[in-house]
């Protein structure tokens, strides 16, 4: 239902669902039964973009609820979330290879990856995208800020770049236009183009966010459209982040006969600017 209650219901029940061992899960954006508001749609758009499954859909008979509908404010940040989603895809791809290999839930309760931390076992109300993100979405209607709790280590605000160290519990800012996101140190995020469909245009630029610490990603790509990857056409390039004595290294290295098209990757590195470099095929190890 288009209700607040079922937002927040909606993150303990799919993180459950991912651990159960079907990793592709999603709920409605703005709810699918009853009449959505555009505070609703707003906020549950911000969350909805990051799930495995992601779609706005209603039942015959409610309000319209098109993103358009509540108005320019409404309609900005639903495309906001929605050019996010886009730019993720290389990321999100890359999970579902990787729970196609391995059965890892794509959406993670925090236990999952902080098994040792009592704080998190009953933590229902912020999630984990992968290893990398962390989403504390708003869940009560007039809210604007909420606390979050951050787990052993550090953590980037993704919208800042400020760092922040835990364990620790924070009051994160969260007006209507923003939900709060982090990164964990270590994490390595590929993101590409701003894009209106899925084939609008190539991954060029691959751009790697690296958040300073000791981390790893694979990397998975194939031609997206057929069943090649079957007998060998794919593409795991595999990026390793290490940090030590005041150093940052990046290195990585790849497999698979898949051949992308020629690109740039430009690397955003939380608090060390930007460096853009031809993305070839060999092994390499940079210091950022």
């Amino acid at each position: 239902e288009s209700w607040w209650e079922h937002l927040e219901m909606a993150l303990p029940q799919l993180c459950n669902v991912g651990l159960s061992g079907a990793p592709f899960v999603g709920v409605d954006i703005g709810g699918f039964g009853d009449n959505c508001t555009g505070e609703l749609l707003a906020r549950w758009v911000q969350i909805g973009a990051l799930l495995p499954f992601c779609r706005n859909h209603a039942a015959a008979g409610t309000a319209r609820q098109e993103p358009w509908v509540f108005g320019p404010q409404v309609e900005a940040i639903y495309r906001e979330y929605m050019d996010l989603r886009y730019r993720l895809l290389p990321y999100l791809y890359s999970l579902f290879a990787e729970a196609a290999r391995t059965g890892a839930p794509i959406l993670r309760p925090l236990v999952y990856e902080f098994p040792g931390d009592p704080a998190v076992r009953a933590l229902h109300d912020q999630v984990l995208l992968g290893a990398s993100l962390m989403a504390a979405p708003i869940l009560r209607p007039g809210q604007t800020r909420r606390v979050v709790y951050l787990p052993a280590g550090t953590w980037y605000d993704w919208h800042t770049g400020e760092k922040h160290v835990g364990p620790a519990h924070l009051l994160a800012e969260a007006p209507l236009e923003r939900m709060p996101l982090y990164a964990r140190a270590g994490g390595l995020v590929p993101l590409g183009p701003s894009l209106r469909h899925v084939d609008e245009k190539p991954l060029d630029p691959l751009t790697l966010r690296v958040f300073p610490g000791d981390g790893e990603f694979e990397l998975y790509e194939d031609d997206g459209r057929t069943f090649a990857y079957e007998r060998g056409e794919w593409r795991r390039t595999r990026y390793i982040l290490r940090q030590a004595q005041g150093q940052l290294l990046l290195s990585w290295s790849r497999e698979g006969r898949f051949t992308p098209a020629p690109r740039q990757l430009v690397l955003q590195m939380a608090g060390l600017g930007t460096l853009a470099l031809e993305d070839d095929a060999g092994p390499r190890t940079i210091l950022l």
